[in-house]
C-alpha cells in the first residue's frame, strides 16, 4: 500500500524535472529545425583533363552557393547570371565535389570528377593506335592506375581478341618501348574452329571428324591404315598456329603457380588424337569423292539505233463527183465534174533514237562422283499470241530454249584439287521472241583446281547498219528528203565453270535451306 503511495509522487517528479538526455535531444532538433532536407540534386559524371576548362550548363537559381568536398581538385565560377559554370581542373585525381545553398545548406550539385593528367598519355595512346592499326579486334582504355604514394596516375590498358598470334607478338613489341601501359589481349576462341574447318576440308575425309576444344584440336573417327592416320596428323600440324603460353602477373607468383596441361608445349600436345585404325575383316573401299560442277552463262547485248527523217513531197489527186442546175429554165441533169486536190502540202520530220543493254545469268549446277558422267538440262517452251486479219486470236509455239551441262569430271590430283572436265558439252538456246532461236554448242576438255573459274567458251558479236535516203513516190510535184537511221548492236556470251571438291552429297545443303527457307 505504501508503494502505491509514492508511485504518483514519482511520476510528477519526472514529468516535471525530465532526464538530461531527453533535454539533449529536445535542444539539438530545435538547431536542425531552421534548416531544410536534402531534395533532389543534380547530378553529373565529368571527366576532365588537367589544366583544360570546362564550360557546364547546369540550371539551378542565381543565390550565393558553397562548394565543399574534394578540397583543391577544381575551382568552380558561375558565368554571370546564367545557367553556366566554369570548371578549371586544379590537379590529377578524382573525388566528389558539391554545391550547397549558403543560407539553408541544401546540397543543389552532386559533382563525381575524374581529372587525368593527358598531357603525355593522349599522344601515347594516338601513337600505339597508329602502330597497331591493321590489327583488328584490339580495345584502348584509359585508366587510373593507383599508387602507394601519390595520387593515381592514368595508364594505358589493351584489351580484345585477335586472331594470330603474330598480332600477339607485334602488339607486345609495341607496349614494350611505353611504361605503364598493359596488354590483356589474347587469342580469340573462334581462330580454332576456324582452323578446325581448314583442316577438315583439306583432309576430306567423311569418316574423320575434326573439332576444337579450347586450344587443342580432337581426331575422332575410323581410317583404314596407319599412313592415313599419320597423314591426317601432319596435316593439322601444318596448320595449328604458333604456340602460346600464358603465365601469371608478376604479382602472383608468390600466391599462385599455374602449371599448363601441357607442359611440352610441343604440336602433338596440342592435338588429342582418338583415331582409330579399322581391323582387316572390316576395311571397306573409300567411297568415291563428290564434284559440283557450277556452270555460269553470261549473255550481254548492247544496242543502239538513231533516226532521221525529213520529207516534202506534194502531190496532185482527182476526186470525180456531181454537180446541180446547167442554166436557170432548163431540166436539172446531172454532170460528172473532177475536183483536184494537193496532199502531203505540210512537211514531215520524224526523229527518234534507242538505247538499251540487257544482260543475262544462267546457272547450272550438278553434283556428280569421281569418274561419272553427269548431265543436267533445262528447256522452255514459248509461246506467243497472235491475230488473224480478221480478228481471230491465236498462239504460236516457237523453238524451245534453254540450257544442257553434260561433263564427266575426274579428280587428277587429290593434294593440289587439279580436276579434269572430260567431255564438257554445253548447249545454249535463246528464242528472242521474234521466231527465231540461236543456239551454242561448246565441246572440250580442261583441267581447273578446286574451287576456282575459268572461262572456256565465248562468242562476241558486233554488227553496224547505216541507211541514207529511200525511194519516194513518183505522184509528187516536188520532192526534198533528207534521211539517216544508224544502228549498233554488240552480243557477248561467256561460259563459266566451276568444280567444287566435297567429302559427302550433303555438303552445303544447310545454306541451301536456309537461303529458301526450308525446314525439316
Amino acid at each position: 500500500m505504501r508503494a502505491l503511495k509514492i508511485l504518483p509522487l514519482v511520476i510528477f517528479i519526472f514529468a516535471i524535472f525530465p532526464p538530461e538526455v531527453q533535454a539533449q535531444d529536445t535542444v539539438i532538433g530545435a538547431a536542425e529545425s531552421s534548416q531544410k532536407p536534402n531534395g533532389k540534386r543534380i547530378r553529373r559524371q565529368l571527366s576532365l583533363i588537367n589544366g583544360l576548362m570546362h564550360d557546364e550548363e547546369i540550371k539551378v537559381p542565381v543565390k550565393d552557393m558553397v562548394q565543399r568536398g574534394a578540397e583543391g581538385l577544381i575551382r568552380i565560377e558561375r558565368m554571370g547570371t546564367s545557367d553556366f559554370f566554369r570548371i578549371t581542373p586544379l590537379k590529377a585525381g578524382n573525388g566528389i565535389v558539391t554545391l550547397h545553398d549558403r543560407e539553408t545548406g541544401q546540397i543543389l550539385v552532386e559533382l563525381r570528377v575524374d581529372i587525368r593528367d593527358q598531357q603525355a598519355v593522349e599522344r601515347t595512346l594516338r601513337e600505339i593506335q597508329l602502330l597497331l592499326a591493321d590489327i583488328e579486334g584490339v580495345e584502348y582504355k584509359i585508366i587510373n592506375a593507383p599508387v602507394q604514394n601519390g595520387p593515381a596516375q592514368p595508364s594505358i590498358l589493351l584489351d580484345g581478341y585477335v586472331l594470330l598470334p603474330k598480332d600477339l607478338i607485334r602488339i607486345y613489341q609495341v607496349i614494350a618501348n611505353y611504361p605503364g601501359v598493359r596488354s590483356l589481349v589474347s587469342l580469340s576462341p573462334i581462330a580454332r574452329q576456324k582452323i578446325a574447318e581448314f583442316i577438315t576440308r583439306d583432309v576430306n575425309n567423311p569418316e574423320v571428324k575434326i573439332s576444337a576444344v579450347g586450344n587443342f584440336i580432337k581426331l575422332e573417327g575410323q581410317v583404314n591404315n596407319l599412313q592415313e592416320k599419320d597423314r591426317i596428323k601432319q596435316i593439322v600440324a601444318l596448320y595449328l598456329p604458333d604456340i602460346v603460353t600464358e603465365k601469371a602477373p608478376p604479382a602472383f607468383p608468390d600466391t599462385l603457380t599455374i602449371t599448363g596441361r601441357k607442359a611440352g608445349t610441343s604440336v602433338d600436345d596440342l592435338i588429342i588424337d582418338l583415331i582409330s585404325i579399322r581391323p582387316a575383316e572390316e576395311k571397306i573401299e573409300p567411297p568415291p569423292k563428290m564434284i559440283q560442277v557450277v556452270t555460269h552463262f553470261v549473255r550481254f547485248s548492247d544496242s543502239y539505233a538513231k533516226q532521221f527523217n525529213f520529207i516534202f513531197a506534194p502531190a496532185i489527186s482527182t476526186q470525180a463527183g456531181t454537180g446541180g442546175q446547167a442554166n436557170a429554165g432548163q431540166s436539172a441533169s446531172s454532170f460528172d465534174s473532177t475536183i483536184n486536190l494537193l496532199n502531203n502540202l505540210l512537211p514531215k520530220l520524224r526523229w527518234a533514237r534507242f538505247h538499251g543493254f540487257a544482260k543475262v545469268l544462267d546457272t547450272a549446277s550438278v553434283l556428280i562422283q569421281d569418274k561419272t558422267q553427269g548431265f543436267i538440262q533445262r528447256e522452255v517452251q514459248l509461246i506467243l499470241p497472235t491475230v488473224s486479219p480478221s480478228g481471230a486470236t491465236g498462239s504460236s509455239t516457237l523453238p524451245s530454249a534453254g540450257v544442257q551441262l553434260s561433263v564427266r569430271p575426274t579428280i587428277k590430283s587429290e593434294r593440289s584439287g587439279l580436276v579434269e572436265l572430260g567431255s564438257l558439252n554445253v548447249q545454249v538456246r535463246v528464242a528472242n521472241g521474234r521466231a527465231e532461236t540461236s543456239t551454242t554448242l561448246v565441246n572440250t576438255t580442261i583441267s581447273v583446281r578446286d574451287r576456282q573459274s575459268a572461262a572456256f567458251g565465248g562468242i562476241i558479236k558486233k554488227s553496224t547498219e547505216t541507211v541514207y535516203g529511200a525511194p519516194t513516190s513518183d505522184q509528187a510535184i516536188i520532192t526534198f528528203e533528207a534521211k539517216k537511221e544508224y544502228g549498233r548492236e554488240n552480243a557477248q556470251f561467256v561460259v563459266f565453270v566451276t568444280p567444287i571438291i566435297k567429302a559427302s552429297a550433303s555438303t552445303g545443303v544447310e545454306q541451301v535451306k536456309k537461303k529458301f527457307r526450308l525446314r525439316d
